[in-house]
């Protein structure tokens, strides 16, 4: 004896038709590396692209087939120009090989804005591939991204913005003057749309460092000071008497300004602070280098400087960077305690004798990271290693270091810049994917400035070289896979059109998608699928993350619940990359349960469409006997299955 079981069938209606999603008609670029973004077309099982200058379509400089929704152009479009696109639809179906076009959009792209790149490229097989971000401030406020051969791809758009930071999920931070003070702390995404910023008018960001906690939260510097004394063994103590100050160590007469951490939540409120005055001794100060120069001609003290930091969630812990201190620390949170401090010897600052690893001898150090090995990697600007490690000339270096039960160190690696690239101020490193290290500096080492980004082999081999002009001056560089960490795309499948009405069409009990990572970033995708109803649900609520390496794309699946029985719902699918929130996808869709489109009866009991009809005419002519045929144990009753005919018969 058969059972007979309806194998259900979902149409999906979506809320909007198909549009040209980006860019957007209108459009002003800031970059030449072109994302162009569509929805998705019923039948489709690929997409034909099209870019022209000319709306005519005449001259097309790209004519490509894609299988996803989004397609980044790397090659085909320049700056300071016009372009026109379009995308139809690759169909699958019998005697077609295209649909119509989705529409017609335009956009212009920008003017480059940096100056023109001295490039030395001496081994481009052992370079990393990718691209390199500079945050620069002279001669202007202004950052930009650029290709191993110098070609400007990127830049702020006008923002004047000097980039801080960018993060492994590709995020970019920075601080701004537009609208000054309230984007001097910022998250931005390619298009320069300020995603995050602390808009606090009373406070502006250091623009040294803004970062995001691994809790959502973001971290940066704001100034603060007190009064302190102006030491009196100091170059520069004769001048401050001359003008009326003591002068004497002791007296707090002058003001000192420090760095003080904190933290914002994502509504910008502030909900952690670390103030240097109530942990560090103001007996600690720069002697030696030019800070009191500085100082009296600016009538307050740089103490500090504080650069950057490490926040490391494992641990709990901050490591920081204080500059004219020549120290890092590394910081307990949230209780504040500072676990130790790593600089100069009790020769060199008061605290010394409490100081770890003093042996190292650093000065005036930048961008200090904690590597996932635990080892500490920073950039040694080295202003007083010819006192400390009696250098012909300041040296700097790229440390990389162990520290060990928080009381000794070891050089794991260590890297000496020629002496034309020692940076007196600035600098970054960073170690890459294959091993190499991306390093920014100042170079002012003879006097003949040669601000440039290098990128050397593990053996310290340079094998690339950006060099900027001689009145350039830049903060920090990353190197980065490529320009969109937030492009992806989601493709239904089934997707099809029914009566004019845009469906998915499914044979199984699962609605599926597939997910296409299409940046170079290894990311996270965070999902929620929903049943919009109140009541009855025809889906069990879902959320979860998947991992989706570059350029990759993985299958997401979702089932129906079982012990349902509902015609039609609503559900919708949010999707976005960790990281980049605001790049969320939200498709949502009314599932329409029609049992008109049935599988064939198999061992399992499955009907196929015609044995329902023939069982239909045996009962009208009363070949059916339904107390012989059919047993109470049995999924359908034959009265449902006349009623379902007559409404298939009925449409």
């Amino acid at each position: 004896m058969k059972k007979y079981y309806f194998s259900l069938i979902f149409f999906l209606n979506t809320i909007a038709l198909g549009n040209l999603l980006q860019p957007i008609n209108g459009d002003e670029l800031n970059y030449i590396h072109i994302l162009f973004e569509w929805d998705q077309e019923p039948d489709a099982v690929g997409y034909n692209l099209q870019v022209s200058p000319l709306q005519s379509f005449n001259n097309l400089i790209l004519d490509i087939d894609e299988i996803s929704t989004v397609y980044i152009d790397t090659n085909h479009l320049s700056w300071d120009d016009t372009y026109y696109w379009r995308a139809r639809p690759i169909l699958d179906c019998d005697g077609c090989d295209y649909g119509n076009w989705i529409g017609i959009a335009d956009f212009q792209i920008g003017e480059p804005i940096f100056q023109n790149l001295e490039i030395s490229l001496y081994d481009e097989d052992l370079l990393e591939d990718g691209y390199v971000a500079i945050g620069a401030f002279s001669p202007n406020l202004e950052s930009v991204i650029i290709d191993k051969y110098g070609n400007e791809i990127w830049n702020d758009g006008g923002m004047q913005m000097q980039l801080n930071h960018i993060n492994k999920y590709g995020n970019i931070y920075g601080f701004s003057i537009n609208d000054y003070p309230l984007h001097t702390g910022m998250k931005a995404n390619t298009d320069m749309d300020v995603v995050w910023s602390t808009m606090d008018s009373d406070d502006p960001v250091d623009s040294h460092i803004i970062k995001q906690l691994p809790n959502g939260n973001y971290m940066g510097f704001i100034r603060v000071e007190e009064m302190g004394p102006i030491p009196n063994d100091n170059y520069m103590t004769q001048y401050f008497q001359l003008i009326g100050y003591q002068a004497n160590g002791v007296t707090p007469e002058f003001t000192w300004f420090g760095q003080m951490i904190v933290e914002w939540n994502e509504g910008h409120e502030v909900v952690w602070t670390w103030n240097p005055f109530d942990h560090f001794t103001m007996a600690d100060y720069d002697n030696y280098e030019g800070t009191w120069y500085g100082a009296y001609f600016n009538q307050e003290h740089d103490w500090m400087h504080s650069n950057a930091f490490h926040f490391d969630d494992e641990e709990s812990v901050i490591y920081v960077s204080h500059r004219h201190l020549s120290r890092i620390s590394k910081i307990a949170y949230p209780s504040g305690e500072v676990i130790w401090n790593m600089g100069l010897p009790a020769e060199y600052m008061a605290s010394g004798d409490e100081h770890i690893c003093t042996d190292l001898l650093f000065s005036f150090q930048h961008n200090i990271q904690l590597m996932d090995n635990g080892d500490l990697l920073f950039f040694d600007n080295g202003n007083l290693s010819d006192m400390l490690l009696g250098d012909s000339n300041p040296t700097t270096r790229i440390r990389r270091i162990k520290v060990i039960d928080n009381s000794y160190c070891e050089t794991v690696w260590q890297y000496d810049l020629p002496q034309n690239l020692h940076g007196l101020g600035m600098g970054s490193v960073q170690e890459l994917n294959n091993g190499n290290y991306s390093i920014y500096t100042f170079g002012s080492g003879l006097n003949n400035p040669e601000c440039s980004v290098i990128e050397i082999t593990p053996d310290n081999e340079i094998i690339w070289k950006a060099t900027g002009n001689n009145n350039s001056a830049w903060y920090r560089a990353y190197k980065i896979p490529e320009l969109h960490p937030n492009a992806f795309s989601v493709v239904a499948y089934g997707y099809t059109v029914n009566e004019e009405e845009k469906i998915i069409e499914m044979s199984g009990n699962t609605l599926d998608f597939k997910v296409f990572n299409k940046s170079g970033y290894l990311l996270k995708y965070k999902y929620i699928f929903s049943d919009l109803l109140d009541a009855i649900q025809l889906f069990i609520y879902e959320e979860g993350e998947i991992n989706i390496e570059p350029y990759s794309s993985v299958e997401l699946s979702f089932s129906t619940n079982s012990d349902v029985d509902i015609s039609s719902t609503n559900v919708i699918l949010s999707i976005w990359p960790h990281g980049h929130e605001y790049a969320v996808k939200e498709l949502q869709y009314t599932v329409v349960v029609d049992s008109s489109l049935l599988g064939d009866t198999n061992a399992d009991g499955i009907l196929n469409i015609l044995d329902i009809v023939l069982l239909v005419n045996m009962v009208l002519s009363g070949e059916f006997n339904s107390s012989a045929d059919l047993n109470t144990d049995d999924v359908v009753n034959i009265l449902d299955v006349v009623a379902l005919v007559n409404i298939i018969l009925g449409s």
